[in-house]
């Protein structure tokens, strides 16, 4: 009987352990970079550049992939980036620009001593429920270096459209979003600093 009352709660306790849910799959990881760069037919500019991490909202520069419905805000179940999207958002904008090769050197700001900083603001990176378009937008500045002076500044959008509302669609988009986005910037900041040289020269002559 000693025998048989300890070994009663053992087989009770492990039939609990099989009743117990089984634990979620883990989140689908996407991957978010700079993907094919066109190459600028632009002269090569005599300017090194550094990037800024961006400011932004912590929802949509976290690792989570963001769906959004007018004013409200919700997470992709079980989805993630492969890191937070502020620090991959500025890999991507630095090895774009650096890609586009107007400049002769693009690193993180702080890294080395630039000729000019861009400063940026993600204000969107997001899907938009209501429309089916993916949304990158960001307020960005171009700072000379050093003095942090104002040279320019511009807010750069770009869409994807999202044929459905599976996750792998949704991350798809948002690259597409980013990588365009990041080219645009590219293009500011590289005609911005042109015309930063040229009036730089002109009132040295």
């Amino acid at each position: 009987m000693m025998r048989v009352t300890f070994l009663l709660p053992l087989l009770v306790l492990g039939g609990c352990i099989t009743l117990l849910p089984e634990p979620p799959p883990p989140p689908r990881v996407f991957t978010l970079d700079a993907g094919d760069v066109a190459r600028s037919e632009s002269p090569r500019l005599s300017a090194s550049l550094g990037v800024a991490n961006p400011d932004g909202e912590r929802a949509i520069l976290g690792a989570d992939l963001i769906w959004r419905t007018g004013q409200e805000i919700a997470y992709v179940g079980q989805t993630q980036w492969s890191g937070r999207a502020d620090d991959a958002l500025q890999s991507l904008l630095i090895e774009t620009i650096a890609r586009q090769g107007r400049f002769t050197g693009v690193t993180r700001s702080g890294e080395a001593r630039n000729d000019f900083d861009i400063r940026w603001e993600v204000l969107d990176f997001e899907i938009d429920s209501q429309t089916m378009q993916a949304r990158f937008r960001a307020d960005v500045r171009l700072m000379a270096s050093p003095g942090r002076r104002l040279i320019a500044q511009e807010i750069i959008s770009a869409e994807a459209p999202v044929s459905d509302r599976s996750a792998s669609v949704a991350a798809q988009a948002l690259a597409r979003a980013a990588r365009e986005g990041g080219a645009r910037i590219g293009v500011f900041a590289s005609d911005a600093v042109a015309a930063e040289l040229a009036r730089r020269a002109a009132s040295a002559d």
